[in-house]
């Protein structure tokens, strides 16, 4: 019996080694497929190495490049496969990408996946150089005329993630020299037709703590139809078509559209030059595109001031005070002013009239907000003289209104920083439907 037993065990262990050794001829630890190497004299994009050991702490990778060398690799710069098989299709999948890479423009989110409500999980900073390892099979629109790809990206870092690409300049990089940040032109062309573009100014009002709605409103705005060969501008007067034939590429970042007068130029930044000719006269000015879409900042805007001017007229039909008169705030932002012409005949004399525009464009700055709990900035408009008084209002806890006049000197732009002393003050008691 001791015989026997002896002989299964040495069996079983003859076994275990037989399969150790089977196992040995296959690669246990898979295969690395490179997507961006930190050193292109050693290996190049797209090379596939099997893989001879994984640092879990260094989080490397250490590559068996043949002949007895070896190379190590930050685990990020790659991908990792079970088999031979799915590294190759893998492989086949990057190879059109192996040279491909691009640079922000602006900052950019890079979000968990490519959808616009997937999680960000990184900003790229502008001009940051970025590695491309795959592109969205089709085009998608997002908001009305913004249309285009998204990326699969791999950062310096060691950031993973999807780009929409319209911050993004692609250009090819081969690590050997050979590199060059001229897009083809339908990279141009994608760019151009799958964006409306705005003048800077628009750009620059939107970064501001507070915006010049006027400024937004002009309705300015370029963009065009591939498909009918047609560009459209509206300068703020009018909207101008061009009709072209083809998509000429003049230098590296200029492109002419053939039989019509316009021609742009791609800058790093994102922004975008544009020359054209309208009854005679030759025009030139920068555009970009913008973060938000245009319509739903000034509609976020707009609820901003509609939500501030609820707060002054409340549920409210009239304010009331026996020295200052009466005076009714409309929701279509017009006023009634009557019963004031003896206290205040030299502050605001008859000839003006009772009625009015009431415009709440202007701003009370943050500081003032937060330190004298100012509501926000009220003018009103007279009628009959366009004449204009401008308040600082608030509600006061008893639901007073406080008016507090301010001359157009004392503000900086738009906004009020700053209240002036001696400055005349109003205060009108509210009287609601029921207290009719």
């Amino acid at each position: 019996m001791k015989i026997i037993r002896h002989f299964r065990q040495s069996y079983i262990l003859f076994f275990f080694i037989f399969l150790l050794a089977l196992t040995g001829c296959n690669n246990k630890m898979g295969y690395f497929l490179v997507a961006w190497p930190e050193d292109f004299s050693v290996m190049g994009c797209a090379d596939l190495f099997p893989v001879k050991s994984e640092s879990h702490l260094r989080k490397t990778h250490i590559l068996n490049l043949g002949n007895k060398k070896y190379a190590e690799i930050a685990s990020f710069r790659g991908f990792v496969f079970r088999t031979l098989k799915e590294a190759k299709e893998a492989q086949s999948e990057l190879w059109q990408y192996k040279d491909l890479f691009a640079y922000a423009e602006a900052k950019t989110p890079v979000r968990e996946n490519p959808d616009v409500q997937s999680a960000r999980v990184y900003i790229l900073r502008e001009g940051q150089v970025i590695k491309i390892v795959g592109r969205g099979k089709d085009k998608v629109q997002l908001g009305e005329r913004l249309s285009g790809y998204w990326y699969k990206i791999i950062t310096e870092d060691g950031i993973i993630g999807y780009c929409f690409d319209k911050n993004l300049t692609i250009y090819m990089d081969d690590g050997k020299g050979n590199s060059t940040r001229t897009v083809d032109i339908t990279m141009f062309t994608d760019r151009f037709f799958g964006n409306s573009w705005y003048p800077m100014e628009y750009k620059e009002e939107m970064e501001q703590d507070y915006p010049d709605l006027t400024v937004l409103r002009d309705g300015r705005c370029l963009w065009g139809d591939s498909e009918q060969k047609e560009i459209y501008l509206r300068n703020g007067r009018k909207e101008i078509k061009f009709k072209f034939t083809e998509v000429k590429q003049q230098s590296s970042n200029r492109i002419l559209f053939v039989g019509s007068s316009v021609d742009v130029s791609f800058y790093p930044d994102g922004r975008l030059f544009v020359r054209y000719s309208d009854e005679g006269v030759d025009h030139s000015e920068f555009f970009t595109t913008l973060e938000t879409p245009l319509q739903d900042y000034i509609a976020e805007q707009n609820k901003l001031k509609t939500d501030e001017y609820n707060k002054l007229i409340g549920r409210v039909v009239y304010f009331e005070s026996p020295d200052y008169g009466r005076l009714k705030f409309n929701s279509d932002k017009t006023f009634v002013w009557t019963e004031r012409y003896e206290t205040m005949a030299e502050f605001i004399p008859s000839a003006n009239g009772d009625k009015g525009i009431a415009d709440n464009r202007r701003y009370v700055s943050s500081k003032l907000k937060k330190s004298r709990g100012y509501d926000g900035v009220i003018t009103l408009t007279f009628s009959r003289t366009a004449k204009e008084l401008t308040f600082i209002f608030k509600r006061l806890t008893n639901g007073d209104l406080q008016l507090i006049y301010v001359p157009e000197e004392a503000f900086r732009g738009l906004v009020l920083t700053k209240v002036p002393e001696n400055s005349r003050i109003f205060v009108f008691s509210p009287v609601s439907e029921e207290g009719r």
